[in-house]
């Protein structure tokens, strides 16, 4: 009995450390962009603002300079949330948490989508860019395709939206 005991202490120590971590790190995140709003701003989303991040360099890598949209909640800046000259893009991440694989519906006015799916270490495992002028074509050859989608995972597939009509990178 007593060693029964000592085991669920040491799983609850166990797990009151990894919910100390958690909570420290989160706090961490949300003092990081108060800090730098524009690196690491926005919503109480934290997945949803290190996503943005997350596209912030994964544009920058191309050579790109795309800000963060002004202000904190991004009910204000509907269809997207990052800005570049014309170009307003959509985030939208998706983790392997999520089973039904499905994000938000993706609403005009956006110019482009990146889509990132983290894998189980949440880290990027593919990246899916789609422009607007693709998804317009996309429909063009598919009646059936909604003008405003619901984005999922699978449209990172060989046969999904963005496969067959944007640009798939695998982390």
């Amino acid at each position: 009995m007593r060693s029964n005991m000592n085991s669920r202490k040491a799983i609850d120590a166990e797990i009151q450390d990894a919910i100390n971590a958690y909570l420290k790190a989160r706090a961490a995140l949300r003092a990081l962009g108060d800090s730098h709003p524009e690196r690491m701003g926005g919503n109480d989303n934290l997945i949803g603002r290190i996503g943005e991040f997350m596209a912030l360099r994964y544009f920058e890598q191309q050579g790109r300079r795309p800000k963060k949209v002004r202000g904190g909640n991004h009910s204000t800046n509907p269809g997207f949330d990052l800005v570049e000259g014309g170009s307003r893009i959509q985030v939208k991440v998706i983790t392997h948490e999520n089973k039904r694989g499905r994000s938000t519906r993706l609403r005009a006015p956006w110019t482009e989508l990146l889509l990132i799916e983290l894998g189980p270490d949440y880290r990027h495992c593919r990246i899916g860019h789609l422009r607007a002028k693709d998804h317009v074509a996309a429909r063009k050859a598919d009646m059936r395709l909604s003008k405003s989608p619901i984005v999922r995972r699978s449209m990172l597939e060989a046969n999904g939206l963005i496969g067959l009509y944007g640009e798939v990178t695998r982390g």
